[in-house]
């Protein structure tokens, strides 16, 4: 297996690795509230900022190794070879080898496809840069108690 497929493989894996640890995490913390309330205190709060920080700081290794591969992949220019390819019809297959063929003549301007990847990457920057400053001044913590209580209120989670 060349390294391209093993950066994707793993861009994959920790993202739903990511994804697996929160619901857990939220479902663990669900119960612990529902236990916590049906001991005698109905109005304590199943969800509250302390303890969604503190989840979120528990994985936030592995969301930041997720983050680390997603920009090596956006440099590198990783990308599946085979995403698009369309397989049920002989004559869209000759169409995207014709395509492919034009791309490969475009790909000799190899200075426009390193800007390209110099903008992607320049971009990612900028939205994580902003990411961060919306974690810091405590917008994220804003938007995940707006995002449980419509879960709680709305859907009738909680």
């Amino acid at each position: 297996m060349d390294k391209k497929k093993i950066l994707l493989i793993s861009q994959a894996a920790l993202c739903v690795l990511w994804v697996v640890l929160m619901a857990a995490a939220v479902i663990n913390l669900y119960r612990q509230g529902i236990a916590w309330q049906a001991q005698g205190h109905p109005e304590a709060w199943i969800y509250t900022r302390e303890k969604s920080v503190a989840i979120i700081l528990r994985y936030a290794p592995v969301l930041a190794l997720a983050i680390i591969v997603n920009i090596i992949s956006v440099i590198l220019g990783v990308r599946d070879e085979n995403q698009d390819k369309p397989s049920v019809l002989p004559e869209l297959t000759s169409l995207y080898k014709s395509e492919r063929e034009m791309a490969s003549d475009l790909a000799a301007q190899g200075a426009k496809k390193e800007n390209l990847r110099k903008i992607r990457a320049a971009v990612m920057i900028l939205a994580l840069v902003f990411i961060i400053v919306g974690i810091v001044n405590g917008s994220m913590e804003d938007m995940l108690i707006k995002a449980i209580n419509i879960c709680t209120e709305c859907i009738g989670l909680g």
